[in-house]
């Protein structure tokens, strides 16, 4: 299924979050370095699927990316670290899209194909790259409310309720928001034969 090349795959910590925060805090640049390169992928992945290919993305992986650093002394170990994360960065992007669209600045590539459903997994990773490019400018399409909910859904695999508490919102509105944007995606998604092709995946 098509929507299931969003998911992120937990990559493996070879030291606890915990530790290596202490040791930021302390001043340790080697630490500082790890704990950048480790957050990189996760910060970036979220971003680009906020705002797609937009030109000022990678100004805003890298003011996301400080946002979380400049934060850790404010990471009291409440919720899963990754959680506070993605907390930060869809904050920080949201208020950047906001300033994006007021700019008239964010630009969206829109589909004009017909419907292709042929089923099968991905293999190619030259067609994965492409498909989740592709699917990244879809959910720009989205209104940022939705979109935010979307991402958090399906590219990190929140629950309802971890969403609504990382957003501040309330769990039906959530639901709605993630009801009404699955459905917005799909139809994008189903009318992509381009998308779909490479994909060679159903919509869920």
């Amino acid at each position: 299924m098509i929507f299931a090349i969003l998911r992120m795959v937990a990559a493996p910590e070879p030291e606890a979050w915990a530790v290596l925060i202490a040791q930021v805090l302390a001043g340790d640049r080697p630490a500082l370095r790890r704990i950048t390169e480790r957050l990189l992928p996760r910060v970036r992945t979220t971003v680009t699927y906020m705002v797609g290919g937009h030109a000022e993305r990678d100004d805003l992986v890298q003011r996301a990316l400080l946002e979380v650093l400049k934060s850790l002394k404010g990471f009291r170990g409440e919720s899963r670290f990754e959680t506070w994360v993605d907390r930060i960065v869809g904050r920080t992007a949201m208020r950047q899209i906001r300033r994006f669209r007021r700019r008239e600045k964010l630009v969206t590539p829109m589909a004009e194909l017909p419907e292709s459903r042929e089923e099968g997994p991905i293999e190619d990773p030259v067609a994965l790259k492409a498909v989740r490019e592709r699917m990244s400018q879809l959910l720009t399409q989205l209104p940022e409310e939705r979109r935010h909910a979307v991402v958090l859904r399906l590219v990190h695999g929140y629950s309802i309720q971890e969403i609504a508490a990382m957003t501040a919102t309330n769990f039906n509105t959530v639901r709605d928001r993630l009801r009404v944007g699955r459905a917005e995606l799909r139809k994008l998604v189903e009318t992509d034969a381009d998308l779909m092709t490479l994909g060679r995946g159903r919509v869920p």
